[in-house]
């Protein structure tokens, strides 16, 4: 049986969409058609203008729409900085000898995960289990079926602030999506993008847009923190026009068809401005803890602002042994051009959403809904 899967991105001033087709009997994936639009009326998630916003999703996703053969699933990534994460852990004790471990007692586990003075503006959004423990001693990624007295859970949760949620959800419902899928574009990115073996080593996922950009970091194989930033590659932009003294508009369409070592002296302001953009990154990661703790030695980039420049920048500024620039090119799809670097957030929003599912974001959610984690584990295959 195939399913159909449109996932949006919303970027700087423009929304990014895809459809791919998941066949369930092979477990692959074809992208089957892509579209970008330019919409002022957004940034990252933010939404500035309703009746805008609503027209230009509402293009985009008819546009995607004709390629589909059936009711697609719409799956939205989240970005901006009203998102927080955090490292959180629930327990349960249960009743009985020898008790064998339910999904309900794993549900009401991951439940109890969630702060019971969680601020009423916030929302969650995402609540990803890591690691469970049984009896303190032993740590399983699955502990459906097995004996234990007492269960604790290591999650990592998403929380945003309802209003932007809110407008988003109006938006959708206005375009005529009502049920769609909501997950933190940046935990489909370390999904898709980051390989097993740097999880375990330790790594730090960069993904960098024009005026926002979003980081993860993973130790020993779990994510340990992420972030939301409200700057981004136009910092680059900006220099680059000063030292060309033109505008933004200028200086992007200078940069458009641009190579890197074409120029030797452009190619030294683009270090440089990389590295201003690099400094003010490591200055809003040193704010983590756990990013000073576990400074990682490799780092893997996403977004239109991951160019070269950006690569050496990141590598010598964060000290790094190893930097790569990630993109799909392992899916197939009926067009070269649906991979293209502008779709990669997109594309990864539509393989979490096959594998996962996101939040269903409605106006009366807030903090714990025993549907949303039923439907998390059971796309985790622990139902």
């Amino acid at each position: 049986m195939s399913q159909n899967f449109i996932s949006l991105d919303f970027g700087s001033g423009q929304i990014s969409g895809v459809l791919t087709v998941y066949d369930e009997e092979t477990g692959t994936c074809r992208v089957r058609h892509a579209a970008r639009g330019i919409c002022p009326a957004v940034s990252a998630c933010y939404i500035l203008d309703f009746k805008a916003a609503v027209s230009a999703v509402n293009r985009l996703l008819e546009n995607l729409s004709e390629y589909a053969t059936f009711t697609p699933t719409v799956s939205v990534g989240l970005r901006g900085d009203f998102l927080s994460f955090s490292r959180v852990s629930g327990c349960l004790s249960v009743e009985g000898r020898n008790h064998i471990i339910t999904q309900r007692d794993m549900r009401s586990a991951l439940d109890n995960a969630v702060p019971s003075n969680l601020d009423e503006n916030l929302e969650v959004v995402d609540l990803r289990p890591q690691t469970f423990t049984l009896d303190g001693k032993t740590r399983t990624q699955s502990p459906l079926g097995l004996a234990s007295l007492f269960l604790e859970v290591d999650a990592f949760l998403s929380v945003g602030l309802s209003t932007h949620l809110t407008n988003l959800n109006r938006v959708l419902t206005a375009a005529g999506y009502e049920d769609f899928e909501a997950v933190p574009t940046v935990l489909a990115l370390c999904e898709s993008l980051v390989k097993p073996e740097e999880k375990k080593a330790g790594v730090l996922l960069l993904d960098i847009g024009a005026s926002n950009s979003s980081a993860a970091l993973f130790h020993k194989g779990l994510l340990e923190d992420a972030r939301e930033m409200s700057f981004g590659a136009d910092i680059i932009l900006q220099e680059v026009a000063e030292v060309l003294q033109n505008d933004l508009d200028g200086a992007r369409q200078a940069l458009r068809n641009y190579s890197y070592g074409d120029d030797e002296i452009l190619d030294d302001v683009l270090d440089e401005a990389a590295r201003n953009l690099l400094r003010k990154i490591q200055t809003e990661l040193r704010q983590s803890l756990s990013y000073v703790k576990y400074a990682p030695a490799q780092a893997v980039l996403t977004g239109g602002g991951a160019n070269l420049a950006v690569k050496y920048a990141a590598k010598n500024v964060l000290n790094l042994r190893r930097a790569r620039i990630a993109e799909h090119d392992d899916l197939t799809a009926d067009s070269k051009d649906l991979l293209a670097p502008q779709y990669t957030s997109a594309l990864s929003l539509a393989l979490y959403s096959q594998k996962h599912g996101g939040h269903i974001l409605t106006p009366s959610m807030h903090g714990k809904t025993a549907g949303f984690f039923d439907r998390m584990l059971a796309k985790l295959g622990l139902n």
